[in-house]
């Protein structure tokens, strides 16, 4: 596990200003997991893990972890944002933690093979209906339509990522559509 940052000249500073242009969708996304500090146009700080962006809000979710297995979850909007310091880059030092944190009892647990298999009929089903669809994701463990669309595991329609709503729900909409296995 990497250690914290331990100097102000070592963390990554960002400024926001309210003529810069916004971040884009893969700024936020390399946020995700990571120990951030944000500051906040009225001079307070926000410190915690990022959970996840929204990308068109600006939105950031943060996670403090206590001592005694608590959690507190804080949302951060965009446009209260000023700056925003990457803390500790550790991803791994919380992700389990963090991808498990809002799931119930209910939620259904896929093995990774099962993971493979929904990945690859989703890609088929894509294909087959000429969407330019690829595997994406350090692990391949992602679904990428033309870089507008992400989809993660486990490959649902609840699962697709994009700034357009358009396509956003069009996407959505044949994933749904999308016969079961021996259909």
């Amino acid at each position: 596990m990497a250690a914290p940052m331990s100097s102000e000249t070592d963390r990554q500073q960002l400024e926001f200003s309210a003529n810069s242009e916004h971040w884009s969708p893969g700024f936020w996304r390399s946020h995700v997991y990571k120990e951030v500090e944000i500051t906040t146009v009225d001079g307070r700080k926000h410190r915690g893990w990022v959970y996840t962006v929204d990308p068109v809000s600006e939105s950031v979710v943060l996670v403090q972890f206590e001592e005694d297995r608590k959690k507190t979850v804080e949302m951060v909007m965009g446009h209260a944002m000023k700056g925003i310091i990457v803390v500790n880059e550790d991803i791994d030092c919380h992700k389990e933690e963090l991808d498990h944190i809002f799931i119930t009892a209910d939620d259904t647990r896929f093995s990774k093979q099962d993971l493979e298999t929904r990945r690859d009929e989703l890609k088929q089903w894509l294909e087959k209906n000429r969407l330019p669809v690829k595997v994406s994701g350090k692990e391949g463990e992602l679904l990428s339509i033309s870089d507008a669309l992400v989809i993660e595991p486990p490959y649902s329609a609840e699962s697709c990522r994009s700034t357009n709503e358009i396509i956003l729900g069009r996407i959505q909409a044949l994933i749904r559509s999308k016969p079961t296995s021996g259909q």
